[in-house]
């Protein structure tokens, strides 16, 4: 199936992103140039990272709704599965019991011989 790397990116992700962000705006304020080069990089990057996060967060989102439909179609199949089991055991049931009712029937009718016989 999937690597552990997918199924764990929602849960790195956020921090991941945290994180960048944090070093970016330590970075630029850290960086010797003046306020309006600095502003001017502060929205540029924002807006970098604002497009990277959507697409991230797109992203995600098509690979939940791919695992979601790949969990819903394992249940399926699993149900098909179990009733095919549940429908095979109860026929096999129900041609135990006219068995069971065909023996009984004939063990009464045979103490019934036995019985007329003694009397």
């Amino acid at each position: 199936m999937n690597d552990s790397r997918e199924n764990h990116a929602p849960d790195i992700m956020v921090p991941l992103l945290a994180g960048l962000a944090i070093g970016f705006v330590v970075g630029i304020l850290l960086a010797p140039k003046s306020g309006k080069e600095t502003r001017k990089d502060l929205v540029e990057k924002g807006e970098e990272f604002m497009e990277k996060s959507i697409e991230s967060f797109e992203a995600a989102k098509v690979k939940l709704a791919v695992a979601s439909d790949v969990g819903k179609e394992f249940v399926e199949k699993r149900r098909d599965s179990f009733q095919k089991v549940v429908k095979s055991a109860e026929d096999t049931a129900d041609k135990v019991k006219k068995k069971v009712d065909t023996v009984i029937k004939k063990g009464k009718a045979a103490a019934k011989k036995v019985e007329d016989s003694i009397y």
